[in-house]
C-alpha cells in the first residue's frame, strides 16, 4: 500500500481558496496539518472538514518562539512537505526545518518587491533551501524568472504556476441588499474591491467616472480597506458622479453584495496578482473590467468574458461602462462567459490536483 503524503502547511488566516484546496487534498487522501490562526471562519471549516488543524498565531517574521513552535512540530511526525503559504510562514518555516529531511514549498501571490540585493529576500524566497515557489498567475512565475543576473537566477524549475481556484458553491444566497448603502434598487451598479493604496489605481477609475455623460442611472460601490482615505474622499467631492459614489472600507460580505453588481473594476498599475476580488465578482455574474497588470488578464478572456484595459488610462474604462450599460444583451452574454470562465477553469479541484502533484515531483528529486 503506497503510504500517503504527509504535509504541513503553516499560513495565517486561510483565505477560503486555500481552505478550499487543502480540504480538497485531505479529501483525496493527503495526510495534511494545517497550522493557522485560530478564531476565524476559513479555520473553523477546516475543523468542520475533519482537516487536522493547529491553532496558533505566527508573531514575526523571525521569530524564536514561532520557529521552536513549527520545529517541533516537524519532530512529532515525519513529514514529506513543509508548505508555507505567507511571509512570517516562510521566513519562520526555512529556519524551523533545518537539518531535516523535509522538502520546502513556498507562495508568492504579487509581483514585485524581491530583489537579489535586498538581503532579506535571501531569507525569504530567494533563499537555495527552498525547492518549488507556486505562484498565483504566470506573471508572477515569470517576474521570478526574471529576477538576478546571469549566473545568479532562479532554477527555472523552482517557481511554478498553479491558479487558486474557487467553488461558487462557496457564495451562496441570500444576497446583500445594495439599498443599504443607499443605492436605489432599479440602479446599474460599479463595483470596486481593493485595498486603498495607490498601486491600485483608484484614481484613475474615479477619473474614468467624471468621463461618463451626466445624469445616468447609474451607482458606484468602492470598498477595501482604506478604501475610504482623505484623498479618495477629496477626490469623490469634486466628481459629477459624487452623489452616487459610495465610499467604504473593508465588507465582510463582499462576495455576497457583488451578485447585485453589474460590473467590477480593477484599475491596478502594477504588481497585481490574482485579484480575489474579482474572481468573486465574476461569480456572481458581475463582468470584469481590469487592467492589463500582472496576473488580472489571466481571468478574463478578452469580450466573452469581461475586458482588459490599458493600466493608467481612465478612457477606456469609460467606454466600456457605457458600452455595457447601452448594451444590455452585451453585458447578460458577459456575465454568463464571466460566470462560467470561473465555473470551468478556476476550479479548487484543479488547485489541489495540480499541488499534489507538484508535492509528488519535490519528493520524487530526494
Amino acid at each position: 500500500m503506497t503510504k500517503p503524503l504527509t504535509v504541513l502547511c503553516v499560513n495565517g488566516e486561510s483565505d477560503p481558496a486555500e481552505t478550499g484546496s487543502f480540504i480538497e487534498m485531505h479529501k483525496r487522501g493527503v495526510d495534511i496539518t494545517v497550522i493557522t490562526w485560530p478564531g476565524t471562519f476559513n479555520h473553523d471549516a477546516l475543523v468542520n472538514a475533519g482537516v487536522p488543524t493547529i491553532t496558533y498565531k505566527l508573531q514575526g517574521k523571525i521569530s524564536r518562539p514561532c520557529i521552536r513552535f513549527i520545529r517541533a512540530e516537524l519532530q512529532r511526525k515525519p513529514y514529506d512537505v513543509l508548505h508555507m503559504l505567507d511571509k512570517r510562514a516562510t521566513m519562520n518555516g526555512i529556519w524551523a526545518s533545518w537539518g531535516m529531511n523535509v522538502k520546502l514549498v513556498a507562495y508568492r501571490g504579487i509581483v514585485g518587491n524581491l530583489s537579489y540585493f535586498d538581503p532579506q529576500s535571501w531569507l525569504y524566497l530567494l533563499n537555495p533551501r527552498i525547492d518549488r515557489i507556486i505562484c498565483v498567475c504566470e506573471a508572477i512565475r515569470q517576474y521570478m524568472l526574471g529576477l538576478g543576473m546571469p549566473g545568479l537566477r532562479l532554477d527555472r524549475n523552482v517557481p511554478v504556476t498553479i491558479h487558486k481556484g474557487h467553488n461558487p458553491d462557496w457564495y451562496q444566497p441570500p444576497y446583500e441588499d445594495l439599498e443599504q448603502f443607499g443605492i436605489p434598487a432599479d440602479a446599474f451598479v460599479v463595483a470596486c474591491t481593493a485595498r486603498g493604496v495607490r498601486r491600485k489605481g483608484v484614481p484613475i477609475l474615479l477619473e474614468a467616472i467624471n468621463r461618463l455623460p451626466p445624469s445616468l442611472n447609474i451607482h458606484f460601490l468602492l470598498a477595501g480597506t482604506n478604501m475610504d482615505n482623505p484623498d479618495h474622499r477629496k477626490l469623490v467631492a469634486e466628481n459629477t458622479y459624487a452623489d452616487n459614489i459610495h465610499l467604504h472600507g473593508f465588507l465582510k460580505r463582499m462576495p455576497w453584495i457583488l451578485p447585485n453588481c453589474h460590473i467590477a473594476v480593477l484599475p491596478s498599475l502594477r504588481r497585481e496578482g490574482l485579484p480575489r476580488g474579482i474572481i468573486e465578482a465574476m461569480i456572481g455574474g458581475a463582468v470584469p473590467i481590469v487592467t492589463d497588470s500582472g496576473g488580472s488578464p489571466e481571468l478574463i478572456a478578452e469580450g466573452i468574458s469581461g475586458y482588459i484595459v490599458p493600466p493608467g488610462e481612465s478612457q477606456p474604462i469609460t467606454d466600456k461602462i457605457l458600452a455595457l450599460i447601452n448594451d444590455r444583451d452585451l453585458h447578460a452574454r458577459l456575465s454568463q462567459g464571466a460566470q462560467q470562465r470561473i465555473r470551468n477553469d478556476f476550479k479548487v479541484e484543479d488547485t489541489a490536483i495540480n499541488t499534489m502533484a507538484l508535492y509528488q515531483e519535490v519528493i520524487a528529486s530526494r
